[in-house]
């Protein structure tokens, strides 16, 4: 079985994590199974949203640290080819949410980071521990965190080792959503569903658009507004809403 698998059903894809045994502990196989399950969903244009999750009782416990024993070679390689995933997780046009339940520790919280939305268990363990074993958040923690919390937290989150329950993560902006986790599959499908009953070409500019507030100056952000939706005004599900709204019933949008 593989460490990585991806389904798809309608307009959505599953991302799972399957090392449930070892509470899908990251190894190289899962790391290079990450970059080629982005890579194929990626290809598919009529996938509207992205579900990540982890098999079992648990998102993600973080590295195996099993794996310690295996480093050798170029760091520099090393470290790139474990980024490589998370950076195409993130760069996906369509919107993408984690799924967290039990653990999301180290790895496993940046790896919920790489996702646009996250749905969260009232009882899951969420933190950032590299500093158990002496190093730096370098799958996006040390960038992503300050996003949602804010710089002084993520500092101290990640300075501390601060593990957290899916609550106290709502109250800091980390997670979206939280519920109960016997209601977890049933919240992030529902918000999954809302999201790909959209209009598909809007909800990816918008992604895009969003992603680059606050990295380039206002002005060339609202030129990339218009830009956007010029397009959108071209399109046939901007058509289709037009003629929705008179007719006062719901759009059905197919993605031109």
């Amino acid at each position: 079985m593989p460490a990585v698998e991806v389904t798809y059903a309608g307009h959505r894809a599953d991302l799972v994590l399957s090392r449930p045994d070892v509470l899908n502990a990251m190894n190289w196989e899962i790391f290079e199974g990450l970059a080629s399950a982005a890579d194929e969903i990626a290809g598919h244009d009529d996938v509207r949203v992205v579900i990540v999750s982890g098999a079992g009782r648990s998102f993600c416990s973080g590295i195996d640290t099993a794996s310690f024993g295996t480093l050798s070679g170029d760091p520099d390689q090393m470290i790139a080819e474990a980024q490589s995933g998370f950076r195409r997780l993130a760069s996906l046009a369509m919107p993408t949410i984690a799924r967290v339940q039990g653990h999301a520790l180290g790895a496993g919280l940046q790896l919920a980071l790489a996702c646009d939305l996250r749905v969260v268990a009232e009882d899951a363990s969420l933190g950032i521990l590299e500093r158990r074993f002496g190093l730096v958040p370098d799958l996006g923690g040390t960038q992503r965190l300050p996003l949602l919390v804010g710089p002084a937290l993520a500092k101290k989150m990640i300075w501390l080792g601060e593990r957290i329950d899916g609550l106290e993560a709502h109250r800091r902006r980390l997670a979206e959503v939280v519920v109960p986790a016997a209601e977890l599959e049933r919240a992030t499908d529902e918000l999954a569903d809302a999201i790909a009953s959209g209009p598909p070409l809007a909800a990816r500019r918008v992604k895009e658009l969003v992603d680059l507030a606050g990295r380039v100056p206002l002005d060339d952000g609202m030129d990339g507004e218009a830009r956007a939706q010029k397009e959108m005004f071209a399109t046939a599900d901007f058509a289709e809403a037009i003629s929705a709204f008179m007719e006062k019933r719901d759009a059905n949008f197919t993605g031109s």
